[in-house]
This record gives structure tokens, C-alpha cells and sequence, in this order.
């Protein structure tokens, strides 16, 4: 009796048929049936609130502004006067009367010209040319001269510092005044006068 070879075949591929119909039905289920997706509905579009209208207010009659023109009358100029310039006044140089200092550097000075012959310090030596040439140093303009007269040189005397002196009687501006003089740095015919004192009299 031969084999039957054909049966385990047989049941081979039966078993085969089984696992493949098994598997096809599962895949099959599975990729057939999908799961349904959720539809996703629109939003709808945000409607924009529009703000109420603001009712404009009622307008009053409108003020027409009132212009007002002012015309400014200009006032004549008045004429300034001419100021004319006052001439300055001449200062009367102030007499200056009383005890005079004596200036021994520049008595020395002139003491030393006359002993030398100058012509500008031998006059030093005549008490009528020292009056002449130093009062108007203290505010007499001119003299005159009016004692001792005709006596043409005065008659020194001896004062109360010791030194020779020498009196002369000036005018001036009607008023009269006694001028003293002595010899402040060398005595005798060839010493210099100089004025040391100017009295109203």
C-alpha cells in the first residue's frame, strides 16, 4: 500500500490557508476601519462693536468777534532844547596861608646851583626874587610888592629859630599879606632866601 505523502501537504497548506485567511481578515478590518476625525467646525469672525455714534452737540448761534480798531493819534514831537554847554568854571587856586615847610633836600639843591653860579639858583639869593618866583606855587597869581619900598633890599633880623629872616609886605586881591622869609641852609650875603611863612595881615 503506498504512502499517502499528500496528506501532510495537504494539511501544510491548510494550516497555512487558515493562518493567512486569519491574518488578511485582521489587517483588513483594521486598515478598513478608520477612525473618523472629528470635523472641526469654523469660528465664526469676531464682529467689531462699533462705539455709538456721539451725537454732536447743538450749536448756538456763532458770535461773529467784534473788532475793534483803535487809531493812536501821535503826539507832536516836542522839540528838545538845545542845552548850550556851560563853560567850566575856573577854580580859583586856594591861598595857602600860614607856616610853610621847608624842603631841606631841595633848598640844599639850590643852595649848591648858587654856589656854583647857576642863573636859575643865584636868584634864590634876592628875598624880592624868591617872593616873585614861589608864591604863585602857593595860589598867588601876581604881587605886588609893597613893603619895603624904596628900600631895595629888606633888613634881615635875626627870628626866633636863630636863622636870619627877612619880612616883605605883598597885595593881592586887595588884601594884604606879610611874607618871612629866612636862610635855611647857609647864612650871610651868600645864602638862599626861602619863604616860611605867609600871614594875612
Amino acid at each position: 500500500m503506498e504512502p499517502k505523502w499528500w496528506l501532510p501537504v495537504l494539511l501544510v497548506l491548510l494550516i497555512a490557508a487558515i493562518i493567512a485567511g486569519a491574518y488578511i481578515a485582521t489587517h483588513h478590518g483594521s486598515s478598513t476601519k478608520s477612525t473618523p476625525t472629528p470635523t472641526v467646525s469654523p469660528t465664526p469672525p469676531a464682529t467689531a462693536t462699533l462705539p455709538p455714534t456721539a451725537t454732536p452737540a447743538k450749536k448756538g448761534p456763532t458770535a461773529t468777534p467784534r473788532v475793534v480798531v483803535v487809531t493812536a493819534t501821535p503826539k507832536p514831537a516836542t522839540p528838545t532844547p538845545a542845552t548850550t554847554p556851560t563853560p567850566a568854571a575856573t577854580a580859583t587856586p586856594t591861598l595857602v596861608t600860614g607856616n610853610i615847610s621847608i624842603d631841606q633836600a631841595a633848598d640844599r639843591k639850590i643852595q649848591q646851583g648858587a654856589n656854583q653860579g647857576n642863573a636859575t639858583d643865584t636868584l634864590y639869593l634876592d628875598p624880592f626874587q624868591v617872593v616873585k618866583q614861589t608864591l604863585p606855587k602857593y595860589g598867588f597869581k601876581t604881587v605886588n610888592i609893597i613893603a619895603p619900598t624904596p628900600v631895595p633890599s629888606p633888613t634881615p633880623y635875626t627870628g626866633n629859630s636863630g636863622l636870619p629872616e627877612e619880612q616883605l609886605t605883598v597885595q593881592y586881591q586887595g588884601k594884604t599879606y606879610l611874607i618871612v622869609l629866612d636862610q635855611p641852609v647857609q647864612q650871610g650875603p651868600s645864602g638862599i632866601w626861602a619863604i616860611v611863612r605867609i600871614k594875612p595881615l
